[in-house]
């Protein structure tokens, strides 16, 4: 290879990782605006307190963001193209370890693409898992005028249980998941056959499985801690979407609602009321969890 084709590859191999990172901020931001107009449809989103101010707030922070990286990127930008004109191409030569860097520097770039993918998968994933949480949360607020107690992220070891109602009759552990459902964000189905979940393009047991986990474990806690056994029913709330239940759904062991339905889930086991005393204790029971993660 010549010393002007020697030079262009350099010029490419060092403009390589600036390439890239444009292009994943190019990615970013269009994702950003994709999920911020789905948002702003969104009615689980929209009953969420301050949530016009968290969007302003997340606006300005993407903004900020943006424009410190288009600073920097055109500093770069700006010193390799004053670099490479002052270059003698005619008398450049490399050595395998400027060979060498240069690969590296290509290898770490692709690495660092897809850690910020991975990334950024989290960060969305996350921030619908808290919009989700906090929605249920305010709805379920409400059972307290039905004589429930309600309890939200209680603490269990390496895990936490998103809501806990002490209601009448029995104890309810409350799952939440979020699920993008695409498009404008219109209202959407999702199907329960009692071992499975059926979204418009897909199907799901893993939260059917980690609810009755869940409840599982809090049944063990309780029955452990109080002496006798404590009914403990496992719910799944899919906030945003309406569930149709198809035959065979009764006779499964979770419960899949729409917080924003009517609580029917809260009678869906005809049993024995609690007495008052033993409900206290289990109230104390749930109580000591919390304090078991202070200390």
């Amino acid at each position: 290879m010549d010393a002007r084709g020697l030079g262009m590859v350099t010029v490419i191999a060092t403009s390589f990782p600036l390439a890239l990172a444009l292009a994943v901020i190019h990615w970013q931001v269009n994702q950003s605006r994709m999920l911020k107009a789905q948002d702003a449809v969104d009615d689980v989103a929209s009953k969420l307190p301050a949530e016009r101010q968290r969007r302003r707030i997340e606006e300005r922070s993407d903004k900020i963001q943006w424009l410190t990286v288009q600073m920097l990127i055109f500093g770069m930008a700006a010193w390799v193209a004053v670099v490479a004109s002052q270059i003698p191409w005619t008398a450049l030569r490399l050595s395998w370890i400027d060979g060498a860097i240069l690969l590296l520097a290509v290898g770490w770039a692709g690495l660092t693409i897809r850690q910020l993918s991975v990334l950024w998968e989290e960060r969305r994933g996350g921030g619908d898992g808290v919009r989700a949480e906090v929605a249920v949360a305010r709805e379920l607020d409400g059972l307290q005028a039905l004589g429930c107690q309600v309890f939200h992220e209680v603490p269990v070891r390496d895990f936490d249980i998103d809501h806990v109602i002490i209601g009448n009759t029995a104890v309810f552990a409350l799952e939440t998941k979020a699920r993008r459902k695409g498009g404008n964000g219109a209202k959407a189905e999702v199907r329960y056959d009692g071992n499975t979940l059926h979204f418009p393009h897909w199907a799901e047991t893993r939260p059917l499985e980690q609810s009755r986990m869940q409840a599982r474990w809090l049944a063990d806690y309780l029955g452990e801690l109080l002496g006798r056994p404590v009914p403990v029913i496992p719910v799944l709330c899919l906030p945003g979407w309406s569930v149709c239940e198809e035959p065979g759904a009764e006779q499964g062991d979770v419960r899949v609602i729409d917080p924003n339905a009517e609580p029917h889930f809260l009678s869906a086991n005809a049993q024995t009321p609690l007495d008052p005393e033993f409900r206290v204790s289990v109230v104390k029971s749930i109580h000591a969890l919390y304090r078991k993660i202070a200390t």
